[in-house]
C-alpha cells in the first residue's frame, strides 16, 4: 500500500477574489471564485499535487493525444490539472449543481476546448433520478445519487456504454472513478467501455472489495493500492490486453 494518509475534509472558506491560480509545471490552472460566498474551492486547489499524488502521476502518465473522463469531478480539479498540464482530451461528470457550474466556470476561465463537463451522475441506467446533497456550496462531497436528503435537487443518470456504444461519447483511454460509494452501479453501467480503456483509477471503500476482482476479471492488472482514509483506498488498473 502505497501513501497512506489521512483524509481531511476541506476548509469552508470566503475569498473576495474572482479567481485563484495555481502554477504548475510551465502551466498555471486558474479557478474561479464565487465571491461573497463560502465555497470549499481554494483549499481544495491548494491541495490539488498533495492530497492525491497518485491520481496526479497517473495523469501525467498519460500522452496529448488521449482522451480522459472525469467521474466524479467536484469542482474539477483534474479535469482542468489533465486538460492544462497534459492538453488532452477530457470529458467530466458532476451532478452537484454548484460545484459542476463553478466547475463551467474554470473551464471557461482557462479557455478550454478540448474540456466538456456535464451535469450528469454516471449510473447504470438512464433515468430522471434526485442526488441527496450535504449543502449548496462549490466543492462539497458525500453527496448521494438516487437518494432523497434534507436538501436534494434534480439529477439525470447515464450510463457511459450507452453514451460511448451510441458515439455521443469517444472512447476513453483513461477512466478516474470518485463517486461516494456509487461505483458499483458507475461499473455496471460500463463494462464494455472499461474494457476498452488502457487505464482505470476507481476509489473503492473496503467493505466494497469485492470491485477489485470485478475490474480484474476484465483482464485488467492491479497496478498499486493507495489509502486515502481508514476505509478508502485508491486502486489504479492497467489494462494488460492494450498498450498505454
Amino acid at each position: 500500500i502505497n501513501g497512506q494518509r489521512n483524509t481531511v475534509m476541506p476548509k469552508l472558506k470566503q475569498y473576495e477574489v474572482d479567481s485563484f491560480s495555481f502554477p504548475v509545471k510551465d502551466k498555471t490552472i486558474l479557478f474561479a471564485n464565487n465571491r461573497g460566498h463560502q465555497t470549499y474551492i481554494k483549499n481544495r486547489m491548494d491541495r490539488m499535487l498533495n492530497k492525491e499524488p497518485e491520481t496526479i502521476s497517473w495523469i501525467n502518465s498519460f500522452s496529448k493525444d488521449s482522451v480522459f473522463f472525469d467521474v466524479g469531478a467536484n469542482i474539477g480539479i483534474y479535469t482542468l490539472y489533465s486538460a492544462i498540464v497534459r492538453e488532452n482530451t477530457v470529458y467530466s461528470f458532476e451532478p452537484h449543481a454548484a460545484s459542476y457550474k463553478n466547475l463551467l466556470d474554470s473551464i471557461n476561465l482557462n479557455k478550454l476546448e478540448k474540456c466538456q463537463a456535464f451535469c450528469v451522475a454516471l449510473s447504470d441506467n438512464i433515468d430522471l433520478s434526485m442526488i441527496s446533497v450535504k449543502n449548496m456550496y462549490e466543492g462539497v462531497s458525500d453527496n448521494v445519487v438516487g437518494q432523497r436528503g434534507d436538501y436534494y435537487h434534480g439529477c439525470t443518470e447515464m450510463h457511459l456504454d450507452f453514451l460511448v456504444g451510441s458515439k455521443i461519447l469517444p472512447q476513453p483511454d483513461h477512466i478516474k472513478i470518485d463517486v461516494d460509494g456509487f461505483e458499483d452501479r458507475v461499473i455496471k453501467g460500463a463494462l464494455a467501455t472499461l474494457q476498452k480503456c488502457n487505464s482505470v483509477l476507481i476509489e473503492i471503500d473496503h467493505a466494497h472489495h469485492q470491485y477489485v476482482s470485478k475490474i480484474t476479471d476484465m483482464g485488467f492488472k492491479l497496478q498499486s493500492k493507495h489509502k486515502r482514509n481508514e476505509s478508502e483506498f485508491n486502486y489504479i488498473f492497467t489494462n494488460e490486453n492494450r498498450k498505454n
